[in-house]
């Protein structure tokens, strides 16, 4: 973890502190479930169907991934909440692999529970970043309340 931490700083301490906008190409999205998602099996990706921004038209809304249209260091955060004694957790993945957990758990409580995960992630041109449902927590969920957002901005 601290190495990557180190590695992130890095990679911003090496552009002055500067963001370069890529010759004006912007890059960012803001994206929403329209309803509760409810009963969703283990590794399914989560596809969210309300798109606010998708600047640079990374975010496909049929697949639920974002595609790099370019290189440099991008930030990701997620949101995800849960309804009194119910769990739901997501992995965020870069190129199938995992790079962070986000678990909103309100076993236990009377109220809702929300959890947050933010990322920096340098990405390379057509690199893909998705979120899926983890696989160790149980299949099957009686009612889920997702509130999650997605939100990307590109530094150079």
């Amino acid at each position: 973890m601290f190495k990557s931490i180190q590695y992130q700083l890095k990679l911003v301490e090496n552009t002055d502190y500067r963001c370069n906008d890529n010759h004006g190409f912007k890059i960012g999205f803001f994206v929403t479930n329209s309803k509760p998602l409810q009963n969703i099996k283990d590794g399914t990706d989560v596809i969210y169907d309300e798109v606010i921004t998708n600047t640079g038209q990374g975010y496909d809304v049929t697949t639920g991934k974002f595609k790099a249209p370019v290189q440099g260091l991008y930030f990701f955060t997620l949101t995800s909440l849960t309804h009194s004694q119910k769990i739901f957790a997501t992995e965020l993945k870069k190129n199938g692999k995992i790079v962070a957990r986000n678990h909103a758990t309100a076993r236990g409580i009377s109220d809702q529970m929300s959890a947050t995960q933010s990322v920096v992630l340098h990405l390379n041109t057509n690199d893909i970043v998705n979120i899926k449902v983890l696989k160790t927590i149980p299949a099957h969920f009686s009612l889920m309340n997702v509130g999650q957002r997605s939100v990307v901005l590109e530094f150079s």
